[in-house]
Order: C-alpha cells, then sequence, then structure tokens
C-alpha cells in the first residue's frame, strides 16, 4: 500500500471503525472482501462484518455499533492495475460500471450515512480474475498481504484517540 494511501485513510478514518467486507469467494479475486474480514476477525477495537454478496442485510447491525467510520472493502473494477487499491468516497460510487454490486453499493452507502451518520470510503481493489473459482490471483493476494499489513493499525490509531 502507497503512503498517499496510508495517509488518506489515517485522515479519513475517524472514531470507531466497522469494516463492512463484500463479495463472493467463489469467484477468484471477487473474495478479496471475505478474506479481509476472515483475517481482521481477531481484532476487537473495531468492528468487521463479512457482508458477503448481500451487504444490506448487515446494514443494522453496522448501525448498532454507532460507528464513526465504515469501510467497504471489495474488489471493484475501477480501472486500475490489477492489485491496485483505492479509497472512493460514496458521491463517487456510480449507480452502474463501479462494481458488480455497483447500484445497491450506492444504495447501501446512502442507508448506511442516513442509519449512522457515519463517514463511508470503499476501500477498492481492483481485480486480475473475477471467474469461477476459488482463490486469489497473486497480484490481489499481495494486496491483500499489504492491507492486512498496515489497515488494523490504522483503524486501531483513529480508535485509540477515543480513550
Amino acid at each position: 500500500m502507497d503512503k498517499q494511501l496510508k495517509r488518506q485513510l489515517s485522515h479519513f478514518i475517524d472514531g470507531r471503525v466497522c469494516v463492512m467486507a463484500i463479495g463472493n469467494r467463489h469467484h477468484h479475486d471477487e473474495g478479496v472482501g471475505p478474506y479481509v474480514a476472515e483475517a481482521m476477525q481477531t481484532y476487537p477495537e473495531f468492528d468487521v462484518i463479512n457482508a458477503g454478496i448481500v451487504p444490506e442485510d448487515h446494514i443494522d447491525m453496522v448501525a448498532r455499533n454507532h460507528p464513526g467510520t465504515i469501510l467497504l472493502v471489495e474488489a471493484t473494477d475501477f480501472g486500475g492495475e490489477p492489485g491496485e487499491i483505492t479509497l472512493i468516497y460514496p458521491d463517487k460510487v456510480a449507480y452502474s460500471g463501479v462494481s458488480r454490486q455497483a447500484g445497491s453499493l450506492r444504495m447501501l452507502t446512502e442507508y448506511l450515512q442516513a442509519s449512522t451518520h457515519a463517514r463511508i470510503g470503499l476501500l477498492a481493489i481492483q481485480p486480475e480474475d473475477m471467474s469461477d473459482g476459488d482463490g486469489l490471483s497473486p497480484l490481489v493476494t499481495k494486496t491483500l498481504d499489504d492491507l492486512l499489513e498496515v489497515l488494523p493499525d490504522i483503524c486501531g490509531h483513529a480508535t485509540s484517540q477515543l480513550h
């Protein structure tokens, strides 16, 4: 993960963090979100929800925890290089064309915003392979490893400022 994105996330994250991972593990790189959720379940200082392919079903659970920041994590075709990662703000998530759940992502962010008043961002990972099958491509696996190395510290830093 590059320094600019780390800095952007550090400035973006505020208060208790909810990481909502979206994706389908049976479509190679589309499963990166659930892999993130599985790896981050052991961090009690923030909430992690594996929303799978139906993130709308988890809105009430997110709202109950009163997060200050919600990070949606998903493999998303934003025109980058495979494995590239970027932070996309809700107003930039179009009703179509950003991801397989693009329409629902826009509506999801609107519902989450209305329910929580939290800061919401999409941590988008450019997929290489979205075909049927299990496992991530090598480039997305490297991005996953890099993300898991820094995201807990960034999220934990924001929550430690509350105490």
